[in-house]
């Protein structure tokens, strides 16, 4: 008799990518039920239906967007086991400052690192892709004669004499880029945490990056699979306490509903997490409160005012600067969908992060708000911990189990399941 047939009640609380693994799981022997507060399952698994001037509607992508095969195996297996087909992506990055006027355009060779004739004669711009290399070496070494996660980005870029140029056209763009966040968030990072990141992803050396792919017909294709195999999924309720029993476990939802189950999966941000726990231990309010998140605003578009003026500077991913500064307030990130979904339409969609002010608003198409785990030591130090948490009847998922990203939450809740019984 298998374990659902004996009637095991599990909930899972979240239904972004870490809950709809530990919810696809966990369904092959226990009973799941899915609880969402947003009207809409998938988190940053998020496909907008937008029309085109061609007649056609579009599926564009605004959150999860790529993937690849080398470090993405947790992912990999659902995508399989769902039976959903992706394909290839474009991951180029460009920089375009509005203080000296630089753009380029990295992983598109020499035509997109000299996008502007002038930038032969740019001394600074020179001496910058020389130190690439360097800053290579340099993080490589780190990686191995160190052990220490105390050291921050922004330190280590110090003791190494990289120039303030490096540091707020190469550096603070691609971190602040990748983490979503702003240029005094990424310079506090651990450095030897980023860099365990950027080795994986081949980003230490000039060549040797993965091929990044997206899910065909755009992310939400696998969450309506996972969402359909299970018998019960409840958006817009919002639960409002998980307290513990030696028996079991209670829901409180925000209509004041309370519902017993015989185990949870909590896979919200850990700071949700911790207001949902009406009993947490010591441990979990250590742990889990040692994390926090910056919210972003987003928009999708289709005003191409916010790319890099140059054709051959733009990219998938383009960072603007306002300023040759380092200190910007928050990170202006600008994804062109028609590339990395590889889209055919006579309008370019954009995503953009952290710059609705540059948008025209007349050409907005949907507004969003997503929240990124911030790095920083104490986050790094407290995720070594987060196995130990919960209990036989209380387990934690979410990309805040490793370094943010959809490989992450897709582990962690994998993880979870296998905490209450049910193994992968």
């Amino acid at each position: 008799m298998t374990r659902a047939a004996q009637g095991i009640r599990t909930a899972v609380v979240g239904s972004g990518v870490a809950g709809l693994t530990a919810a696809h799981i966990l369904a092959r022997r226990h009973d799941v039920v899915m609880y969402e507060g947003d009207d809409r399952t998938g988190g940053h698994a998020h496909t907008h239906d937008v029309p085109s001037a061609d007649g056609r509607v579009h599926r564009v992508d605004s959150g999860f967007i790529v993937h690849n095969r080398r470090t993405y195996p947790n992912l990999l297996r659902l995508f399989s086991e769902l039976g959903v087909t992706t394909q290839a992506s474009e991951m180029s990055m460009s920089v375009r400052c509005e203080g000296c006027g630089l753009e380029y355009a990295g992983a598109r060779g020499p035509s997109g690192l000299f996008a502007q004739a002038r930038n032969v004669a740019r001394g600074r711009y020179l001496r910058m892709l020389a130190e690439v290399p360097v800053f290579h070496r340099a993080a490589r070494r780190l990686l191995a004669e160190s052990d220490d996660d105390t050291l921050t980005l922004g330190e280590f870029l110090t003791r190494g004499r990289f120039s303030a140029y490096f540091v707020a056209h190469f550096m603070t763009p691609l971190v602040a880029a990748v983490w979503s966040c702003d240029a005094a968030t990424a310079r506090r990072a651990p450095a030897r945490y980023l860099f365990r990141f950027l080795a994986h992803h081949g980003l230490l050396s000039v060549t040797g990056s993965p091929v990044w792919r997206t899910v065909t017909g755009g992310s939400r294709s696998y969450v309506d699979r996972v969402v359909k195999q299970l018998g019960a999924v409840h958006t817009a309720t919002p639960v409002r306490s998980v307290r513990r029993h030696s028996d079991g476990v209670e829901l409180t939802t925000g209509d004041g509903l309370t519902t017993a189950y015989d185990s949870v999966v909590i896979a919200t941000h850990p700071d949700q997490a911790l207001r949902l726990l009406a009993d947490p231990t010591p441990e979990e309010s250590q742990v889990l409160g040692a994390f926090r998140y910056s919210r972003n605003s987003t928009v999708l578009h289709t005003d191409t005012g916010v790319l890099p003026r140059g054709a051959r500077a733009r990219a998938a991913w383009n960072y603007l600067m306002p300023t040759c500064g380092v200190a910007a307030d928050r990170v202006r990130v600008s994804y062109d969908m028609n590339r990395l979904q590889r889209l055919t339409a006579p309008e370019t969609f954009v995503v953009t992060l952290g710059g609705e002010d540059c948008v025209d608003p007349g050409r907005v198409l949907a507004r969003m708000t997503y929240e990124h785990p911030v790095l920083t030591p104490e986050s790094v130090a407290a995720q070594q911990r987060l196995p130990g948490l919960g209990g036989p009847r209380t387990a934690y998922a979410g990309a805040y189990h490793g370094w943010g990203f959809h490989e992450d939450g897709c582990r962690s809740g994998a993880a979870a399941a296998a905490a209450l019984g049910v193994v992968w």
